[in-house]
């Protein structure tokens, strides 16, 4: 049965139920049946706010249940219980997965995604099931918003659009962790179930192709611009940000014109503005800043206990598992004025090769905002499907890449923009964002360690690219186990 098949809706007062969070999620089934709830209930040490009630069975029927719904998307989105979602796996595979961040040492947490040692039997289950806890979350409020029960006030269609908008962007970040990269086959190869309904036990989903999935990622975004409001409400996902995120999905499908109209749209009519050199280290430990168009706010929740969330990982007074390979480093260090160097800090070994952008807030290194999409990522979107696509629009390519490149040093002057100097400036911009490992395997690139710190043994990976079956993560053989519709990737 597919996943929009009729059948497979379940009325909202029968689905709307609390998680049980402690009960480990390990098939879609699990993730929609037990992630029904908007907020969690077992785990407290994140709580919502300003709405930290549950949503109880059949209780979304006013403007304010559905920003209350709305806020349990954005706490999916940073983690369900002990699954992490932003918290870390999605964006600490992607950078160890590549050249310019390492695992410090065996044993350390991110191993096997920098060892590419994920088999499906033993596969982190965060990647592929909190997404789908996120999904079911955004199709039980939509379901109750497309009953025609909740008056459609500004706030309801907001919410709708909001709700749209993550829904989509689950299913994106699925897609480039399972799927094949769009551009190696034109989206033919499986990629994820797509779930845009409310599941029952009963439902078997089925993988849909990568171009299926990019499709239904698209409509859902565009349908959200009909919705969604262009306040900047922080912590929220806004019209901006999803005419951002559209330019994202359209630069890893390779539609280079959509990319580079929407990149466009945002630079010059968003109302965002880079964060000046002077400013640029310190916007790491604040809440927010002019070019922030989506973050995760992790600081006006209520934290407490030892959570392993980013900062626990990078900061060298607690795990310490993340540092920056020598390759980096050189990098980095072509312009001994940029202030990007400012972020390098000592690790556990004493040398200066942590990339500090997740230094905690008001003291807490438990405690950061997850940027998702900043100004500068668009600037360089920009910049890139500028170049790319049909007709090239250098001069705009040059201004964007000098944007960045005037930032990081005021000195710098425009230069003549090349893809591998915009691929060099993401590299050097958007390190420990989660962006580098995908980066590669969208244009069929290659991930080359070069000597440097690793501990590497013959059972490292040294070289990587789009054709190397490890570089797509394994569904892990519970789902297997539990749907007989879900095939398994090549080669596990």
């Amino acid at each position: 049965m597919l996943a929009n098949s009729p059948q497979s809706r379940k009325p909202v007062n029968q689905t709307i139920k609390e998680e049980t969070m402690k009960t480990t999620i390990h098939t879609i089934f699990a993730a929609l049946l037990t992630g029904a709830t908007l907020l969690s209930s077992c785990d407290d040490y994140l709580t919502t706010l300003p709405s930290d009630s549950l949503v109880s069975e059949g209780a979304i029927t006013t403007e304010e249940d559905t920003k209350t719904a709305v806020n349990g998307l954005y706490e999916g989105l940073i983690s369900v219980g002990d699954s992490y979602y932003y918290g870390t796996d999605f964006i600490t595979r992607p950078e160890v997965g590549g050249e310019d961040i390492q695992t410090r040492m065996v044993g350390d947490r991110t191993e096997n995604f920098y060892r590419f040692t994920d088999r499906q039997s033993n596969a982190r289950e965060s990647l592929w099931s909190v997404p789908y806890v996120v999904i079911n979350r955004a199709n039980v409020l939509l379901d109750a918003i497309e009953s025609g029960s909740i008056p459609m006030t500004e706030v309801t269609k907001n919410s709708k659009g909001e709700a749209l908008a993550i829904r989509a962007l689950a299913h994106f970040n699925l897609l480039i962790t399972y799927g094949t990269p769009y551009q190696k086959d034109n989206g033919v190869s499986l990629g994820v179930p797509v779930v845009t309904t409310v599941l029952d036990a009963a439902s078997l989903p089925e993988r849909l192709t990568v171009a299926q999935g990019y499709e239904a990622v698209l409509t859902d975004l565009t349908d959200a611009l009909d919705f969604i409001s262009e306040d900047k409400t922080y912590g929220h996902i806004n019209l901006w940000g999803v005419k951002a995120l559209i330019a994202r999905v359209n630069l890893y499908k390779g539609n280079y014109e959509e990319a580079y109209k929407y990149a466009k749209d945002v630079i010059d009519h968003g109302g965002y503005n880079l964060v000046p050199n002077a400013e640029y280290i310190s916007m790491w430990g604040q809440r927010e800043n002019s070019e922030s168009i989506f973050d995760l706010d992790l600081s006006s929740t209520m934290y407490g206990g030892g959570r392993e969330l980013i900062g626990s990982l990078v900061a060298p007074s607690s795990y310490g598992t993340m540092i920056a390979t020598t390759d980096f480093l050189n990098l980095l260090n072509e312009d001994p004025d940029d202030v990007r160097l400012g972020l390098l800090i000592k690790d556990k070994d004493g040398q200066k090769r942590v990339v500090n952008k997740y230094p905690g807030l008001d003291g807490n290194i438990f405690v950061n905002n997850i940027r998702v999409i900043r100004l500068s990522d668009i600037y360089l979107i920009g910049a890139e499907a500028a170049l790319r696509k049909g007709t090239p629009d250098q001069n705009s390519a040059d201004e964007y890449l000098y944007q960045i490149r005037h930032r990081a040093n005021p000195n710098n002057t425009k230069i003549t923009a090349t893809l591998d100097l915009v691929k060099k400036e993401r590299r050097k911009e958007l390190v420990m964002e989660g962006h580098r490992l995908y980066d590669i395997l969208r244009v069929g690139d290659t991930v080359e360690r070069k000597g440097g710190t690793h501990f590497l043994n013959g059972e490292d990976l040294i070289t990587v690219n789009w054709n190397d079956y490890r570089t797509i993560m394994p569904i892990p053989q519970a789902e297997i186990d539990a749907n007989p519709q879900i095939k398994q990737n090549p080669s596990y």
